[in-house]
């Protein structure tokens, strides 16, 4: 196994281009730098740096060993954190990665009633909807989901199911559809819409289907990526658009929401765990309290 002393002592040679500015930098001599550079090749069998001339430069292996270090070096950084918060008091940190409306309607709850329950736990937040890859080290990481797909989890992480969500039409508030009770999606076969959706994410999957099923092509008109524009856009009377319910908390006065049937379109919601946070108390009380909130 690597010496982590010696692996740090090497990146720093590495990002700062030469012995003598590493050993500035790390309050060491330019001779104990160069020692457990040399004890860090033995240790590896590596050749790690070349002459270059009247200095030295990484070799393509150096180069490669420092690049995939990185993750290791912060997950020892991200475990100094852990140590100094149980040793101040703190249960720890908690990082929490979501989707756009669940970080507006769900996550201030969440954190407001952990915050109640813990001192000075520190909690991060970070979204997700533009990658379906975890966000390494996530404790929580909220997802939508398709329903009806094999659903995954990623590897180290748990799947916990919370709950279905209907889509709803929005539109403007004098649009003659908006004093239905409900509509269908025949009903807006010739309507202009607007897309809230990332092509290829879970959403624009969800729509693509829907659409399918009843063998519509929209006439689009704008294409977004939040719904908050999307939003403007129907109050203003630029077009209709198909959205998950949870983010009606930020709908305009000029827009009004009208339930979609025929046929009914969700989606759903699943938080994945980290399995190596899963008995933290803070992540334990988070998954409760997360389920308490999704179920309204």
């Amino acid at each position: 196994m690597m010496d982590v002393h010696r692996l740090r002592v090497f990146r720093s040679v590495v990002a700062s281009g030469s012995v003598q500015a590493a050993a500035t930098h790390l309050g060491y001599t330019p001779s104990a730098v160069s020692q457990h550079i040399n004890q860090l090749q033995r240790e590896t069998g590596l050749t790690l740096f070349e002459k270059a001339g009247r200095g030295i430069s990484p070799t393509p292996v150096g180069r490669l060993l420092a690049d995939r270090s990185d993750d290791a070096i912060g997950a020892l950084a991200r475990l100094d954190d852990v140590v100094t918060d149980l040793r101040d008091g703190r249960t720890g940190n908690l990082s929490i990665a979501c989707f756009a409306s669940a970080g507006e309607e769900w996550v201030p709850k969440l954190v407001s009633k952990l915050q109640r329950e813990f001192r000075d736990v520190l909690i991060t937040v970070d979204l997700n909807e533009l990658t379906e890859d975890v966000k390494p080290m996530c404790d929580l990481d909220i997802r939508t989901e398709v329903i009806g797909e094999n659903q995954v989890s990623p590897a180290g992480y748990t799947r916990h199911a919370l709950i279905t969500e209907p889509y709803v039409v929005v539109m403007h508030a004098r649009n003659p559809l908006a004093q239905k009770d409900a509509i269908s999606l025949a009903d807006l076969a010739d309507e202009p819409w607007i897309d809230e959706s990332i092509e290829g994410q879970t959403c624009g999957r969800i729509l693509r289907q829907a659409l399918d099923q009843v063998g519509i092509r929209p006439r689009l008109v704008a294409r977004c990526q939040d719904h908050h524009t999307t939003f403007a856009l129907a109050a203003a009377g630029i077009g209709v658009t198909l959205v998950p319910a949870l983010t009606l908390g930020s709908l305009p006065r000029t827009a009004k929401a009208v339930p979609l049937r025929d046929p009914e379109v969700r989606r759903g919601i699943a938080v994945n765990v980290r399995d190596a946070a899963s008995n933290n108390p803070v992540t334990c009380r988070a998954l409760e309290l997360l389920r308490e909130i999704a179920a309204g």
